[in-house]
């Protein structure tokens, strides 16, 4: 066999080892590069103010009927894998204001709501409607820090959900959420970088290139695999066309500089401003937004292949 033969499977061999090691992935997760402010997972934003500017545009976006939809389009996702929500027990970790927590009591689950934000909770408490107040217990702790052993969590819900939250960050907290759940576990993330083509602009103004980041959703799908879970995933391109004012633009600069990882002292929001400013001089500035999302659910107590059937096919045969 000739040398460079050999050595083609030697390096196949050592790939082959990395694609199926359990502790170079959970590493990997580990050291990806992320926004300082998830490395306390669901830690606040840099300011009490922009992160009450940002919970009241999440929650006034998640229920308008566009945001309602989006809540629709997941939940109809997850019940055509066989879930039915009717009398079943869902903690609902990073609940946010209720976007899934209230449809979930509304298809009548009842609904553990995990959530550290008094704002959001406070949110959440004046969305709830009265008759489905009694479905829904809000817990203010961040998940991440809680002990489900000592809460007597361990496999106590039927379904653990966590849509797009921070604390699903690493491995453990996965687990953690599993070994909360007898029959389902839901997890939501990005799938690859985000998109946002004002902020590419302003990478070129700023001279800098922040390091790649992959999303989550790689890792979580790799080490599920690895450790032979039974689950179902969704990959979805999700990026919209938003128009917004100067100004507003002006305002989320440095919440925005944060979250995509580009410079945000002084100097640097002086530079940003100023070629919004002049770069849009008609006061109005429409750009992409979004990126790539993974969705999974984890079958933990059927691992098989179910057989469902749509609305539709039910009223058939019942008639």
């Amino acid at each position: 066999m000739s040398e460079g033969k050999v050595s083609e499977k030697i390096n196949s061999a050592h790939y082959s080892e990395i694609l199926f090691d359990l502790s170079i992935w959970e590493e990997a997760w580990k050291q990806q590069p992320r926004n300082p402010k998830y490395k306390k997972k669901s830690a606040p934003f840099e300011t009490e103010e922009a992160f009450e500017r940002w919970a009241r545009d999440y929650h006034h976006q998640s229920f308008t009927e566009e945001g309602k939809k989006r809540s629709e389009r997941i939940m109809s996702w997850i019940e055509n894998q066989g879930v039915d929500f009717s009398d079943l027990s869902v903690l609902d970790i990073g609940a946010a204001s209720g976007i899934f927590t209230i449809p979930f009591a509304e298809k009548g689950a009842t609904v553990t709501a995990v959530e550290p934000s008094e704002l959001l909770i406070s949110l959440m408490k004046e969305t709830i409607p009265h008759a489905l107040a009694s479905n829904i217990e809000i817990i203010s702790e961040r998940f991440e820090e809680i002990s489900i052993q000592e809460k007597g969590w361990e496999k106590k819900y039927d379904f653990a959900f966590a849509s797009m939250c921070p604390a699903m960050s690493d491995w453990e907290t996965v687990e953690q959420a599993i070994q909360s759940a007898r029959k389902y576990v839901y997890i939501s993330a990005m799938a690859g970088p985000r998109v946002h083509s004002l902020i590419d602009e302003l990478k070129e103004v700023l001279k800098v290139n922040p390091p790649y980041r992959s999303g989550d959703m790689g890792y979580i799908q790799q080490l599920l695999f690895l450790k032979g879970y039974a689950y179902t995933s969704l990959i979805t391109n999700e990026v919209n066309t938003i128009e917004m004012s100067v100004q507003q633009v002006v305002d989320h600069l440095k919440e925005w500089l944060n979250t995509y990882g580009l410079p945000s002292d002084a100097d640097s929001l002086y530079i940003a401003e100023h070629y919004v400013r002049g770069a849009y001089p008609d006061g109005v500035i429409t750009f992409l937004r979004g990126g790539r999302f993974g969705k999974i659910l984890i079958q933990l107590d059927q691992q098989n292949m179910k057989a469902v059937r749509t609305t539709e096919a039910k009223k058939y045969n019942q008639g």
